[in-house]
């Protein structure tokens, strides 16, 4: 039987690779390496080491070739060098070569290429078996060409299968571990490895390039057969995972050499690498330089403090290590340093590091003073009227990942001591709660905290949204439309009835569909008066408890999402209560009057008849906002007239439910309620809904929280706020023209 033509083309293949080298002087072989090297080989009386070279004989396919030789002693003459050029041509996926001249001195050497390309195994074989001996000079010139080009995963590739071709067999890697600066500790035995620094070539998804600081290590196992060596693989901007290493090359006096890993290798967790090269040092042998890189890396954190037993005076303290979800970490503590010994601290989690002391802040702390002052290390060096030894610091997009996190402190030539830090995951909000206790809000201390560390914390916090965990409805339909009552309610379980039970007597007000949101905390103390209360005036009450509201705005914003059908909102914050009957009914005239385009805000008072909000302006002078007539008397707005503000009041507002739905609610870069609604009212401006002020409609805030500014904690989060605000919309209201 005949054989088939695929039977055929095969055999025609296999006889192609099983040809050899050809010896005519006027054919060559030829194998592509991606789709911008060729190499091409065949035989030849003379050859350059760089000859121009021409293809297909078309003047614009030339350029020069790097060209690699050996001798072939039993050859003729014309055929007494064999060659392989490496040919940089981008046009090989797009151009069947069939020819090359190369232009070499005298005459030029016309090859035609056999037609069918080899694959690189193939044509390393054939190499292989002309050159013998002179090989691995071959495959290092090969592996030089392709390593020194354009990277590319098909180049690297094609390196590595070159040098696993022409490596000899030195020795194992039998230890490797990861360092905490990023260099990996590799030790095991070879025969040529040369001490102190080498140039490697590391199978580490392709081909990658590093320096090897590498001591000799007596080792009595090998009966004189080969030595020892332990060293630091230096693998400079990118790390190398020492799991992924799968061989070592190297360039020894005879060719490349090459150390596999031993598949019984021991991996070393980066906090014990230190003390396993500790053991090592005093058997290792190498250059002074190459024993200081050695035994830097075994002074580099092993999981211990060494900053109280490093015999200096030098000492740290930590008040807190917070972890952020969203990446970053918030460190608040002290360091003693009189002498000034430590050149920087350095913050590290997770394989990643930032420098602390370059930004952070510093804090008096007359504790750490007087409680070193009798310290023996310390006497004499400290100044009695010196406390800053406080610091605060933000350093965003470290994580821990379950990795140590430790400050080293750097102290120069002296190398330097490590301090093991526990960061607790904690919300940014709640980080927030820890740092006020430290910070004088009058101090210049905690602007510079505010402007460097929590403002940056905050605004790139991943504050999740307030979530609904439980709803419980009594009367509520939710079919219902047009506008719905929204009660943001906070932990007072007292104001959140008071302003029910107010809502209930207002016949203005009884018939609307009333969403209360309540912290968790706080709905399992109200729902059974809630429940009694819907019954007794006949309310249509939704009762929603909500998880991760911080303010009012949070739980009017969780309410939102359980709100029917409804397609307008009205915002009332527990505790600003309603002060004149028909108030429900005039602000809703105001909205519709504007077909639903508007936020609409009223006067809201303290109970004292000073104002608490009569509209946000813009300040002509200085360029920022103001909130008018702020603490006036309420009577220098009497006769006042409704007019478009720069924002309204987030505490009592009605809006269209498409409005607050497409800017995307509340922003989640602020701590408390007061910018959170000036922000909520620019976003609307910036997409078409203005803010309205009516004058001649009142509520009363039950307290004075509302300013915001009453505590020195709330001093301090109404500063943290503003600066983010200022942040965000600096540019914008300084580019407003004069006051809405």
């Amino acid at each position: 039987m005949a054989p088939s033509r695929s039977e055929l083309l095969a055999g025609v293949a296999l006889a192609l690779d099983q040809l050899g080298l050809p010896t005519d002087g006027e054919t060559a072989i030829a194998s592509p390496i991606g789709e911008d090297l060729l190499l091409v080989s065949g035989v030849t009386d003379a050859m350059p080491d760089i000859v121009p070279v021409l293809l297909n004989g078309d003047p614009a396919l030339s350029m020069k070739a790097g060209v690699v030789t050996w001798p072939r002693p039993d050859a003729p003459a014309e055929a007494r060098l064999g060659f392989v050029a490496i040919v940089p041509v981008k046009v090989v996926g797009r151009v069947r070569v069939r020819s090359i001249v190369m232009r070499r001195k005298g005459y030029p050497a016309r090859y035609t290429l056999v037609r069918r390309a080899l694959p690189l195994p193939s044509l390393m074989t054939i190499l292989s078996q002309d050159a013998a001996a002179g090989f691995p000079q071959v495959a290092d010139g090969v592996a030089q060409a392709l390593i020194s080009g354009k990277p590319s995963p098909k180049r690297l590739a094609a390196a590595l299968a070159v040098l696993t071709a022409a490596a000899r067999d030195d020795g194992f890697i039998e230890v490797m571990g990861a360092l905490d600066t990023g260099d990996v500790f590799l030790q095991g035995w070879c025969n040529e490895l040369p001490a102190d620094k080498t140039r490697l070539l590391i199978a580490h998804d392709g081909i990658v390039a590093a320096d090897f600081r590498s001591a000799r290590v007596e080792r009595q196992d090998l009966g004189g057969a080969g030595h020892g060596f332990a060293g630091i693989l230096q693998s400079g901007e990118k790390p190398l995972d020492p799991r992924k290493i799968d061989r070592v090359f190297f360039r020894g006096k005879d060719g490349w050499h090459a150390l596999d890993v031993y598949e019984r290798r021991v991996h070393l967790v980066p906090t014990d690498v230190p003390a396993h090269i500790r053991d090592v040092l005093p058997r290792a042998a190498a250059g002074p330089d190459t024993i200081t890189v050695l035994r830097r890396a075994g002074e580099r954190f092993d999981g211990r403090d060494t900053v109280s037993t490093s015999g200096k005076p030098v000492r740290i303290g930590m008040d807190m290590v917070l972890e952020l979800p969203s990446g970053g970490m918030l460190v608040g503590g002290w360091m003693l340093d009189p002498g000034r010994l430590v050149a920087s601290v350095t913050l590290h989690a997770g394989g990643q590091s930032g420098v602390v002391d370059r930004t952070w802040t510093r804090l008096p702390r007359t504790d750490v003073t007087t409680s070193f002052q009798h310290d023996h290390a310390f006497m004499g060096l400290l100044d009695p009227q010196r406390h800053d030894h406080g610091f605060l610091a933000f350093v965003p997009g470290l994580v821990s990942a379950g990795g140590p996190v430790y400050f080293e402190l750097s102290l120069g030539e002296d190398g330097a001591t490590f301090y093991p830090l526990k960061p607790t995951l904690t919300p940014s909000r709640r980080a927030l709660d820890r740092v006020m206790a430290a910070l004088d809000p009058r101090s210049a201390a905690a602007t510079m905290a505010i402007e460097t560390h929590i403002g940056p914390m905050i605004q790139g916090g991943d504050h999740p949204r307030p979530s609904v965990v439980d709803v419980r409805d009594f009367g509520f339909d939710e079919t219902a439309s047009g506008t719905g009552l929204i009660v943001g309610g906070g932990s007072d379980a007292e104001e959140i009835l008071i302003t029910l039970s107010l809502l209930a007597l207002d016949p203005d007000t009884c018939a609307l569909p009333i969403i209360v949101s309540a912290p968790l905390e706080t709905f399992g103390r109200i729902a059974a008066e809630v429940q009694r209360m819907a019954g007794f005036y006949g309310l249509a009450v939704r009762l929603v408890a909500c998880e991760g509201a911080q303010d009012s705005c949070d739980g009017l914003e969780a309410a939102t999402t359980r709100a029917g059908q409804l397609d307008a909102f009205l915002f009332l914050s527990a505790g600003v209560l309603p002060r004149q009957k028909g108030w429900f009914s005039l602000l809703e005239q105001a909205y519709r009057g504007r077909s639903g385009k508007a936020l609409v805000s009223p006067t809201i008072v303290f109970e004292d008849n000073s104002i608490c909000f009569a509209g946000t302006r813009l300040d002509p002078d200085k360029r920022q906002l103001m909130d008018q007539f702020l603490g006036y008397p309420r009577d220098v707005i009497q006769g006042a007239e409704p007019a478009e503000v720069i924002a309204g009041s987030a505490s009592c507002c009605i809006l269209s439910r498409g409005a607050f739905e497409k800017i995307g609610g509340f922003s989640r870069s602020y701590v408390s309620a007061k910018e959170k609604g000036r922000d909520l009212c620019l976003k609307l401006k910036l997409a078409g809904t203005p803010s309205v002020w009516l004058p001649d409609v009142e509520m009363v805030s039950a307290d004075g929280s509302a300013t915001g500014s009453g505590l020195p904690w709330q001093r301090l989060t109404q500063r943290v706020d503003r600066w983010s605000f200022d942040r965000r919309w600096l540019l914008l209201i300084a580019n407003m023209r004069g006051a809405e």
